[in-house]
């Protein structure tokens, strides 16, 4: 009988898991056992939790800004590749950011309070950033006129 998991050592596994875009499962498939025996294994050999390792899909000040315009939470997990709305309320508290309301009916998106879609929150920022170039060239027009 055979044991897969003798014959990984860590000069096989490190190599591929620290390689944070190939999922544990797809690793664990690949050398014929499970992803928590996988797992179990890389910690055996001292090897970094990729929990703790895994990259961010994105800044924090995106997320912010992102969260503060009332981005619904499902569009912003589809948006940084998270699996459920539940991992962006996470990252929202270790951000320190205020939770959303909800409300009864009408036309708010799945019961909460002042959200928009990812398409709203781009047209504000196109927006503002529109109105801060304006604001420059006018300031620039100003310099220019007061030099004459």
């Amino acid at each position: 009988m055979t044991r897969p998991l003798a014959n990984i050592t860590r000069e096989v596994l490190e190599p591929v898991w620290m390689r944070h875009d190939i999922p544990t499962e797809a690793i664990a498939a690949r050398l014929g056992v499970t992803r928590q025996a996988l797992s179990l294994k890389a910690r055996s050999l001292g090897l970094p939790s990729r929990e703790r390792n895994r990259r961010k899909n994105s800044d924090d000040e995106t997320f912010r800004r992102m969260w503060m315009a009332g981005v619904s939470s499902t569009e912003m997990a589809a948006y940084f590749g998270y699996s459920c709305g539940a991992a962006v309320s996470r990252r929202r508290k270790m951000l320190g950011l205020p939770p959303r309301t909800r409300s009864k009916g009408g036309d708010n998106r799945g019961g909460w309070n002042e959200t928009i879609t990812i398409a709203q929150f781009r047209e504000q920022e196109l927006a503002e950033r529109m109105k801060r170039d304006a604001e420059k060239g006018r300031a620039r027009r100003r310099r220019l006129w007061a030099s004459r």
